[in-house]
């Protein structure tokens, strides 16, 4: 219950208020409430230090009290910032104006305010009890099942004729033990990674506890390094199991005898010259894993080190040449090692032993248990124990085991628990989201952000998404959130939670989220009770009346998020769903049909994110100006094709997302948005801009001089004439991450050689689409991109096109439309050196191209497409060792004919496992024609002609 509670967010925001123009008597109001809420943090943290938890009903009971409150004066600064007027002054006199005229307006505001408090001080809240009353002991283990299903316990120890799965992973853990050769300053380190219920400790156990394994070391140690660490503890834990191995008469313990350096020298008198094997299991962080591992000697050869943690980024650093000794247990058993594991319990190891009428329902179970094999070894003994084994009993168990997830539970549990209040807010925010679905990285961390999850980061060049994801990456390192996939740099791109652990996270979340969800023709709510204050609202596939038939108190909502198009998403239905949101900080309406801008929105003044990309919405009103809190505003792939001047008033706004799409169609291509006359210079915190459409706007180009803050710039529309003042303003946006220019036509130069001396040294990635000359001068200079797109450059032979981009050392990704007139294309020896993807369109005139031996020697994926001249593969390509796919798409005849079986070229692509062909005006042809859809899926190498499909 306690990490509900908002305080953090509630402080955050107050710190914001003060940046207001505020008079000294309601800055001292605010003040007030800060203090209010720091009394209530600091009980809950004392309650915290005193190991006070969810068994103490007392503090379940006081916390939620804690939490009624802090709403209320969340809700009571929120009326507060409605009340009064929000402007920025630039001077002194239009400030002290600003004072007397809105004075009596935030008196009234400040009244309210200041009556809440008073009724609050004047409560019991804070006449707490003793804590130590309130401390819980631990409860005893219970070591047999109970017939309750609530009571299911795990067993952490499996029996080794019980072990399934592990056993491609122990025999390689045995191995890696044995090896004895190792040049290093500390011993050999194995990692174990996985989340709660994975079978870490099962895995490490079975192995360690074997004679043989034991026998190969002179000293060894199994340690539990709990969440609460000290070092001097863990310590004398390993120097008592040494002395009693080496047969010592134990140091009879004192203080002294307690001290790290005085354990430090016992355990190198004794381990120096030994070869010892410590188990670390349960390590929870970097720095206790770090300092253990300091405090212990090198010893002899072949000592080794195994740790077991859900964290992987706690062990990365420990293996960054190499990730041999790391085993990854988060995928959880394949679907035929659950189910013989799961057959041993349940059915005494014979799935023939299942009656019919449950097969279905046993799967389901499986499926439930997500590979985790203590779950599924717990579930299977349980359901053993239950006779008759009839449908109804499992039946019955089953919808226990989804609703209320004590199994499931205990495995996540303790993963979560370690989590800071600041990671679980953001991980049990992803049951807003539907099931199954993947949630693209950069939209997660903008609601983040807006939700009031994220810290300012230190320094002036850490942005809050910057910590933000850095918030996403400890969840996937810790095995609770998943990756759907990844930039070419490694970046998290989208990501996912299991549907196990979605349901672990909505049993979590139940006063922190609220969810309506479709069900046929039902609509159902995740919430604890009617006429509860719903603060956060998801609605999965509903229509927009339902939302008003959804029951609570929707006035104290500050966020709404929407999925799945309604049917009946009507322009005046949203805007009365709206006008009960008066108080709304977050609206998502993403892809649902609209075609007009709902005039509510404007009266929402405290709204901070608004998306309502994939709308048909054609209009943005003048009146948007008001959302003076507005930090993102999404518009992409809407029908809007100008912004009013009042944009440039949006001071806080730090995404402005905006583009012009084909009916919601993603494959479409965008186009760039205008802006009214404005200074668009002014939004100083803004960090994303695009598409903006410049055309005959040409003084937007020296407002964005101003924008020194930006990481993402698209611009289209752009003539050659506007080339020196791009090129000045881009050159001061020392963070600029991502650029996008666009000219206005094919046969448009873009000019990007103007006074662009130094360009932007963190660009990573950049998209040029119109004529050029030559490359621009800077672009050898860009060390750190990795991805690059050049599209109707048009470059001839004179112009050296792939000279300046070789000496691009860190480029994975580079796609070529239109790029090159000339006939043949040379990648030299030793360039492109980490290459991987490579994509050459529309090279008419191409006849020839050469791959050097050497060059993109990492290159996975290459792509040729509608190079109408090209009739030979590419020679060379055989030196590609690396190449995994090769895409033909509207190649000539005559290629695709000498890469069949018999084809001439046949051996220049038969090391390649993947090969597609396919011609966009006839579709995908029969094998018996020439042009086909070719897979060569080789699982023998040499053997390929009863492995691949016959051409």
């Amino acid at each position: 219950m306690a990490e509900f509670i908002p305080l953090a967010l509630v402080l955050i925001e107050n710190s914001k208020i003060l940046n207001l123009t505020l008079s000294s008597d309601a800055r001292a109001d605010v003040e007030r409430a800060n203090k209010i809420l720091g009394r209530m943090q600091a009980y809950l943290t004392d309650c915290s230090s005193k190991q006070i938890g969810e068994s103490s009903q007392v503090f379940q009971n006081r916390a939620k009290e804690i939490q009624d409150v802090v709403y209320d004066i969340e809700d009571a600064l929120s009326m507060f910032l409605v009340k009064i007027p929000h402007h920025y002054h630039s001077n002194l006199i239009s400030k002290s104006a600003h004072h007397a005229k809105h004075y009596p307006s935030e008196w009234k505001a400040r009244r309210k305010l200041l009556r809440k408090l008073k009724q609050i001080e004047s409560g019991e809240m804070f006449s707490s009890p003793d804590l130590d009353s309130l401390i819980v002991q631990p409860p005893i283990p219970n070591t047999g099942f109970e017939e309750d299903n609530n009571n299911l316990v795990y067993h952490e120890v499996v029996e080794e004729d019980e072990i399934v799965g592990f056993e491609t992973a122990i025999t390689k853990l045995i191995q890696q033990l044995r090896e004895e050769e190792y040049i290093s300053q500390r011993p050999l380190m194995i990692s174990i990674v996985g989340p709660g219920g994975s079978g870490k400790t099962t895995l490490v156990k079975n192995v360690y506890e074997r004679r043989s394994v034991q026998a190969a070391f002179d000293f060894h140690a199994f340690v539990d390094v709990p969440r609460s660490f000290q070092l001097q503890t863990l310590l004398l834990t390993m120097l008592r199991n040494f002395e009693a191995q080496s047969m010592q008469e134990p140091v009879a313990e004192d203080h002294n005898h307690r001290e790290e350096t005085y354990l430090r020298k016992k355990l190198r008198q004794i381990l120096e010259k030994k070869k010892y094997l410590v188990v670390l299991d349960n390590v929870w962080s970097e720095q206790d894993l770090r300092r253990t591992v300091n405090a212990l000697p090198k010893g002899l050869s072949g000592s080794k080190i195994i740790t077991t943690t859900q964290d992987s980024n706690i062990v990365a650093s420990w293996h960054a040449s190499s990730d041999d000794y790391i085993h990854d247990l988060s995928n959880g058993l394949s679907s035929q090692e659950a189910n013989k594991l799961f057959c041993k319990k349940a059915f005494h190891g014979n799935w023939e032993n299942c009656p019919e009428e449950l097969e279905g329902l046993a799967q389901i179970i499986i499926s439930d248990c997500g590979g985790l094999p203590l779950a599924i070894s717990t579930v299977g003994t349980f359901l053993a124990r239950q006779k008759p084994q009839t449908f109804v009993k499992w039946k019955k168990f089953h919808d226990s085991f989804s609703s209320n997830l004590q199994i499931v539970g205990q495995a996540w549990e303790p993963s979560y628990r370690d989590l800071p209040d600041h990671l679980k807010s953001c991980f049990l925010y992803f049951s807003m989201f539907p099931e199954d679905s993947s949630i693209k990285r950069e939209r997660l961390i903008r609601l983040w952000v807006a939700e009031g999850f994220v810290k300012q980061g230190r320094g002036t060049l850490t942005t809050m998404e910057e910590v933000a994801d850095g918030y996403l990456n400890q969840l996937i390192g810790r095995k609770l959130v998943d990756v759907s996939s990844r930039e070419i740099d490694g970046q998290v791109r989208s990501c996912r939670v299991s549907n196990l652990v979605r349901k672990f996270i909505k049993s979590k979340a139940e006063s922190f989220v609220t969810v309506l969800e479709s069900n046929n023709t039902r609509v159902s709510k995740s919430s604890s009770n009617s006429g509860e204050k719903i603060r956060r609202l998801s609605a999965h596939y509903v229509s927009i009346k339902d939302l008003l038939r959804s029951g609570g108190e929707l006035n104290q909502t500050r966020t709404l998020l929407v999925f799945g198009p309604s049917q009946q998403a009507q322009c005046d239905e949203v805007g009365r769903v709206l006008n009960t949101l008066k108080y709304l900080r977050v609206l998502d309406l993403k892809g649902i049909p609209l075609e007009d801008f709902p005039k509510s929105i404007s009266g929402l003044i405290l709204l901070k994110y608004v998306s309502m990309r994939k709308t048909k919405i054609k209009t943005v009103p003048s009146s948007i100006n008001r959302l003076a809190h507005l930090e993102t505003l999404d518009l992409k792939r809407t029908r809007v094709t100008k912004l009013p001047e009042e944009i440039c008033k949006l001071y806080n706004m730090r995404h402005l997302l905006v583009s012009r799409g084909c009916d919601g169609d993603d494959d479409g291509p965008a186009q760039g948005v205008e802006v009214s006359a404005g200074n668009i210079g002014a939004l100083s915190e803004l960090q994303k801009l695009s598409l903006i459409k410049v055309g005959n706007n040409r003084t937007i180009l020296n407002a964005l001089a101003e924008l020194t803050g930006l990481r993402k710039l698209g611009l289209t529309d752009l003539k050659i004439e506007h080339g020196t003042e791009l090129c000045c303003a881009i050159e001061k946006m020392g963070s600029l991450s991502t650029l996008e220019l666009r000219s206005t036509n094919e046969e448009e130069y873009l000019e990007l050689d103007h006074h662009m001396k130094s360009p932007p040294r963190s660009l990573e990635r950049l998209s040029l689409k119109g004529r050029l000359r030559c490359l621009p001068q800077w672009v050898p200079m860009l060390h750190s991109v990795v991805k690059i797109s050049l599209k109707w450059s048009k470059l001839d032979a004179d112009a050296n096109p792939l000279k300046p981009l070789q000496a691009l050392r860190n480029m994975m990704e580079l796609h070529l439309v239109c790029y090159y007139t000339g006939q043949v294309l040379e990648f030299k020896a030793e360039t492109f050196m980490k290459l991987k993807i490579l994509s050459i369109k529309q090279f008419d005139q191409l006849h020839t191209m050469k791959v050097e031996s050497g060059a993109m020697p990492n290159l996975e994926k290459l792509t040729l497409s509608n190079c109408k001249s090209l009739n030979l593969p590419p020679l060379g390509m055989e030196g590609l060792r690396n190449l995994e796919e090769l895409f033909l798409h509207d190649m000539p005849t005559i290629l695709i004919a000498k890469l069949q079986r018999d084809g001439e070229d046949r051996q220049a692509v038969e090391r390649i496992p993947v090969i597609h062909s396919f011609n966009l005006s006839t579709g995908f042809q029969n094998l018996s024609q020439v042009i086909v859809s070719i897979q060569f899926l080789y699982l023998v190498i040499n053997d390929f002609s009863t492995t691949s499909l016959k051409l």
